[in-house]
């Protein structure tokens, strides 16, 4: 399909305090409404317009993967993934999240959006992102192309896509776990403060253990500025995981009280999403959650979430 080039939407252009989120409604009066009762975005909607997406199709018309453009890149780079599992992942395809996971969702486009208005002075300038249940892991490929340092992480069934198209993308500051001594690819190693500008992908299963496993491989001993988690929640799909994603965040700000937590999640029937965040506001470590975006077109809602310090 043919792609279109717009100006970043209006709604995440003003420039605010960084200490007090704003709170932003109906974004969809600049950035369209699309009718997609579950919230994957496709190439004619206004939000892919807006990156320029394309759905990339062979002969048979079966998409093999996709690409986009960030609208605020200096250098218009185009973004390309593959949206293929690997033969030995195609098992469980039917199960939710491995199908979620080679699926863009707008909850996660909107969610870089306010990440990039919002803290956009922090990433240009290195501060280190934690996706949650990143998928194909768009956002925090974005924070990464934009300054920033990423570590994207999801089960470890789709670990293999995600190395794939990190490859791919970023061979120069991608990063693979290496032995004892952290992350290693070039002659480059992560240190107790983390890696300069890298980006890498680490399992991680939703537990406090977990947690501490992944903060030590990838070199984030001291924990992440910022966490981002986007459409992780939803029952009839997800289940209740959204405990397990409560705990793992109020462990990652005992870890580093001064992260900022956000979670972009798309209203539905039945989606657990208040009891979600009334768990979230009862968390020892959890000083705060500030509901800073709504849209009711959209159905779209992001929480801001802060430690006790």
């Amino acid at each position: 399909p043919a792609s279109h080039r717009f100006d970043q939407p209006a709604c995440y252009v003003a420039s605010i305090d960084q200490r007090t989120p704003s709170v932003i409604n109906n974004m969809s009066d600049h950035c369209g409404d699309d009718d997609d009762s579950l919230g994957s975005v496709d190439s004619n909607d206004t939000t892919m317009r807006t990156i320029q997406f394309q759905s990339l199709r062979d002969d048979n018309k079966l998409e093999q993967g996709i690409s986009l453009v960030w609208p605020t890149d200096p250098e218009s780079r185009t973004l390309a993934l593959s949206t293929l599992l690997e033969p030995d992942d195609l098992a469980p395809l039917f199960a939710g999240a491995q199908w979620a996971g080679t699926r863009v969702w707008h909850a996660a486009i909107h969610g870089m959006f306010y990440m990039e208005k919002e803290y956009g002075t922090e990433m240009a300038t290195g501060a280190s992102l934690l996706e949650l249940g990143c998928g194909l892991g768009v956002p925090g490929m974005i924070w990464h192309m934009l300054g920033g340092n990423t570590v994207l992480s999801d089960q470890e069934s789709i670990m293999s896509q995600l190395h794939a198209n990190l490859r791919t993308n970023f061979p120069d500051t991608t990063k693979t776990m290496g032995g004892g001594e952290g992350m290693k690819e070039g002659g480059a190693t992560t240190t107790a403060k983390g890696p300069s500008h890298t980006i890498s992908t680490h399992p991680l299963s939703w537990s406090i253990d977990g947690v501490h496993k992944l903060s030590n491989d990838s070199g984030y001993t001291s924990g992440f500025d910022y966490v981002l988690n986007c459409d992780c929640v939803y029952e009839p799909l997800y289940g209740k995981s959204w405990e397990l994603l409560v705990e793992v965040i109020d462990e990652l700000l005992k870890i580093n009280p001064k992260c900022v937590v956000v979670s972009s999640v798309e209203r539905r029937r039945a989606d657990g999403i208040d009891g979600f965040v009334q768990r979230m506001k009862s968390c020892e470590h959890v000083g705060g959650v500030v509901q800073v975006l709504r849209d009711d077109k959209l159905q779209l809602e992001i929480y801001v979430t802060t430690g006790k310090q």
